[in-house]
């Protein structure tokens, strides 16, 4: 009641004349002078921000100045902003020389470092520096458009023939390196191993294996064995199409697991398309979790790399969870398509083709798989447009962090079957046997790339559900370092 009655002395005059004056000035109340006694940096809202940004004709020579680290940048920035991590800023400096007296919009995670760069930027001098506040969540929480190849989807409210999608920036999910201090390198501590593979046995439609890992004067053994369930080919003028389905069992003295792998290899003459799935069952009814790879690599052009992680929050059958993901496929198509920069909007075509595709393995899964067409509890997913180096791909290079795949392949299990470190090591060698079993039996070779591209390039996958169940880290990072 004390606040109303103070209210309510307030002159009518004088709140129309602060009415009048924002009015009059459009981003009034909303830049903010650090200290009023000197020159130094403003604070800016992001609808300040926006407004600079959208008025090119009264901000000629404006500045948008990304002090995040390489990997933050590449998940997704500002439009037109160029990157200077605030480690490097200092060092760098040379680079803003020209834009001493320019307005330069600095912006980083959350607000932290574009204010340490702020001031770094007026000890040397710079005369219009305005830090962004809130960072880029904010700017992104507010609706405004970012530049980003690389989204973060979720699969809801699944019927027989609908399902809600939840589409965001993949930056929204990336908590960096969690277990160290803010732009520190996190310390790797590495084992040497031995490992030796032998086949023991092989047929046209199976192979057993031999892995043998030796540490710190211990033999550990465990035995692959790999069947061939089913194939299937089609070759046409223009492409070539092969499919197999795989069963993987591991054997150790006292333990046992098994889990299957889909594969579909498309080479057609404009481009080459990898879907590998990982099924692990929980019973011979239901899969406990099943994880899928989307790799679409064109035969020529020039595109950025993109790459989507896809969770389903409800169970799914296995051609039911392709069905949807070639319908998250013509979404993504739709959103790229829809985009004002001419490089996203190449990766619309990419995207309506892999949507075809997956759509025709949904309907193999229905035709020649129903015995295996299971309900899954957990299902996850990455599609990507990928940079193949030396050739090909799809345009710029993917950020400098790119795990190896049998580094992965290593992170993989140890989500899987969550057995320790000793034992995820020597399941990470079954590439390595299956590669070299390769020459003998020939779908090996494919089961071969099956492993590597699928298990191995799950790295996104396996970055997401890190992040989601903040597991340290992360596999992502760690096989970076390495």
């Amino acid at each position: 009641m004390k606040l109303k009655n103070s209210l309510s002395q307030i002159s009518y005059k004088a709140i129309a004349l602060f009415i009048i004056t924002a009015f009059l000035l459009p981003s009034f109340g909303l830049i903010i002078n650090v200290a009023a006694e000197e020159q130094t940096y403003q604070n800016i809202t992001i609808d300040a921000a926006n407004y600079m940004i959208e008025h090119e004709n009264k901000y000629p020579n404006l500045v948008i100045l990304d002090v995040r680290d390489t990997i933050e940048y590449n998940l997704g920035h500002l439009y037109d902003s160029i990157l200077i991590p605030l480690n490097d800023l200092e060092a760098r400096i040379g680079e803003l020389e020209d834009y001493k007296t320019s307005e330069i919009i600095i912006y980083c995670k959350s607000g932290y470092r574009s204010q340490q760069a702020s001031e770094i930027l007026v000890e040397y001098g710079f005369t219009k520096a305005y830090n962004m506040l809130g960072g880029i969540l904010a700017w992104i929480d507010a609706d405004y458009p970012i530049w980003t190849t690389s989204h973060h989807i979720t699969v809801d409210e699944i019927t027989d023939k609908k399902f809600e999608l939840l589409i965001e920036p993949q930056l929204l999910y990336y908590t960096g390196c969690s277990s160290c201090t803010e732009n520190q390198e996190c310390p790797i501590e590495t084992e040497s191993i031995n490992i030796t593979s032998e086949i023991l046995e092989q047929e046209e439609d199976y192979i057993i294996v031999l892995i043998t890992y030796e540490s710190n004067g211990i033999t550990y053994e465990y035995i692959f064995t790999q069947s061939l369930l089913w194939k299937y080919s089609k070759t046409m003028s223009t492409f070539n199409e092969t499919a197999y389905f795989i069963s993987t069992e591991i054997t150790t003295e006292n333990t046992y697991t098994q889990f299957y792998q889909l594969i579909y290899l498309k080479q057609h003459e404009n481009y080459k398309l990898t879907i590998s799935t990982r099924l692990n069952p929980l019973n011979t009814e239901i899969y406990n979790n099943t994880y899928t790879y989307i790799e679409y690599i064109p035969a020529k052009g020039k595109s950025p790399t993109s790459m989507e992680f896809i969770q389903f929050n409800e169970p799914v059958t296995l051609s039911q969870q392709f069905m949807i993901l070639g319908e998250i496929a013509e979404e993504m198509a739709k959103i790229y398509e829809s985009s004002e920069d001419a490089n996203l909007m190449e990766l619309s075509y990419a995207y309506n083709t892999m949507a075809n595709e997956i759509k025709e393995v949904s309907q193999l899964v229905q035709e020649q798989l129903l015995g295996y067409d299971w309900q899954i509890l957990e299902s996850f997913a990455v599609l990507t447009d990928a940079f193949v180096p030396n050739g090909g791909g799809g345009g710029d290079p993917p950020p400098p962090c790119t795990p190896d795949p049998d580094c992965i392949f290593i992170c993989e299990i140890i989500l899987y079957m969550g057995i320790g470190t000793i034992t995820t090591i020597i399941c990470a060698a079954a590439c390595t046997g299956i590669c070299a079993a390769c020459v003998v039996v020939w779908f090996l070779c494919i089961a071969c790339l099956g492993c590597l591209a699928g298990c191995g390039a799950l790295a996104g996958a396996l970055i997401y559900l890190i992040g989601i169940y903040g597991v340290g880290p992360g596999c992502a990072w760690f096989c970076c370092q390495i």
